[in-house]
């Protein structure tokens, strides 16, 4: 989007809160530089405004100088002295010619073809510093809020794949990716994110990023805030990932090479903040921290209150999942859960292989709850299918599982007596142990009925 100040501007006129909040959330400003942009204080103090509205590492980026004519260098104001900037002119060395510069627009008009050359080339220029699109989700929304701390210069490509990756599965991004924390009201803002947020993510390189007034710098003040939201949060849920890649590339400077150098994950998150017990500290690389977010996410997942099927007047559909193997025992499974007025699903087996997979993937997609059957099953197939289970996304849900269970029926044996053991968090909430009992009943099933099940 274009922001375009058009109106005639009188010197009594008052600086308008539109304009004000206009430059505040503008990415890039353009200044057409010209004998009356220097003789006018309003156009300055829109340069000043931009200027204390956005952080001043990477400023003179973000400003792109566009020449009407020749201004001299020092003539300029600083934050414009060190551009050449976009020539919408052509200059005159001729000493014996009079005439002037020669500009390419005139009267409200282009006069020289070179106009639209110059135009070209700054669209381009523009499109390549403006800011990536907005991600669209590909997954519904989950409902879960991440903060993702804004990062210094080094770090900001790694801070775009994090925020893609998570609006892409459905989950909110605190705060706004597309804005600049503004450096007048940091820790307020921090703070408000983080009140929403249920872990934050932060991205740390060597740069610690602009610091506003009387505070630490940006990327040192969001760990901190974020360490005081963790002491204060009585749940002791909320906690900090931390990626610092000990694999880092310092950036060519003016007398030196770009270099590669080994850093330990622990000690560089030292030189910003001091660890928590809680912190997850990765130092692999991008991708691989992205795939441990995805995971760590999954497996820290809040249960879907299944109070909130009831509350609709809805039944409660709990898929039994098990082998054909394994088929009488789920049948008596179901009858007795069908006392504690559950409404069962149960695969199919019977049909072209296509339209088997189809329909029993339907039917997990749509369930509110899932119950494996570990009867005559191997250990390896109940272990893989309970593995499937962890990426609700993939399954094609819209919401995660109330609650992923393991039965572990007859015949007994050490492993499922054992079974709690066998399955992860991530994987399975929780193991109901029947191998003993050769019949289920509705009374030992209680831990399989919402209204019965001990609150997690």
């Amino acid at each position: 989007m274009v922001w375009r100040d058009i109106r005639r501007i009188s010197p009594g006129d008052q600086f308008t809160p539109e304009l004000e909040d206009a430059l505040k959330n503008a990415s890039l400003l353009v200044v057409v530089l010209s004998k009356n942009w220097l003789a006018s204080e309003w156009c300055k103090r829109e340069l000043d405004t931009f200027a204390k509205t956005h952080p001043q590492e990477g400023l003179r980026d973000r400003i792109i100088l566009v020449n009407k004519r020749f201004i001299d260098f020092a003539e300029r104001p600083q934050l414009l002295q060190g551009q050449v900037g976009f020539n919408f002119f052509s200059r005159n060395n001729d000493p014996q010619d009079f005439s002037g510069d020669h500009e390419y627009f005139e009267r409200g008009e282009a006069v020289d073809t070179r106009y639209w050359d110059q135009i070209k080339l700054l669209a381009a220029h523009l499109l390549k510093r403006s800011p990536p699109p907005p991600v669209e989700p590909r997954y519904p929304p989950t409902g879960r809020t991440i903060y993702v701390a804004k990062p210094a210069s080094d770090m900001r490509a790694q801070y775009d794949r994090i925020v893609s990756e998570l609006v892409g599965k459905g989950h909110t991004v605190v705060p706004a990716p597309a804005q600049d924390i503004p450096l007048t009201s940091a820790v307020a803002d921090i703070d408000a994110a983080l009140q929403e947020a249920e872990i934050s993510i932060h991205l740390l390189g060597e740069r610690a990023g602009e610091a506003p007034e009387d505070q630490l710098p940006m990327v040192k003040l969001q760990l901190a805030r974020a360490a005081v939201k963790a002491a204060g949060d009585a749940s002791a849920k909320f906690h900090r990932l931390v990626w610092a890649p000990g694999a880092w590339t310092t950036p060519a400077a003016a007398n030196e090479a770009a270099r590669d150098i080994a850093r330990h994950p622990v000690e560089v998150l030292a030189r910003f903040d001091k660890q928590l017990p809680a912190d997850k500290i990765e130092g692999d690389t991008l991708s691989k921290f992205v795939d441990f977010v995805n995971q760590h996410l999954i497996a820290i997942a809040p249960v879907r209150p299944i109070e909130a099927v009831l509350e609709k007047g809805g039944e409660i559909r709990l898929y039994l999942h098990h082998c054909e193997a394994d088929s009488d025992y789920a049948l008596n499974l179901a009858q007795a859960l069908q006392q504690r007025k559950l409404e069962t699903l149960l695969p199919a087996f019977d049909g072209p292989d296509s339209e088997i997979k189809s329909f029993n993937g339907k039917q997990l997609a749509e369930c509110d709850a899932v119950v494996l059957c570990w009867a005559s099953a191997s250990e390896v197939w109940v272990r893989a299918e309970a593995s499937g289970l962890r990426d609700w996304h993939q399954l094609g849900r819209k919401q995660q599982f109330s609650y992923r269970a393991v039965v572990a029926a007859p015949p007994p044996g050490t492993r499922k007596k054992a079974s709690k053991f066998l399955f992860p968090r991530g994987d399975i909430d929780f193991v109901v142990d029947l191998s003993a009992t050769s019949t289920p009943t509705a009374d030992l099933l209680d831990q399989l009925v919402p209204a019965m099940r001990p609150a997690p």
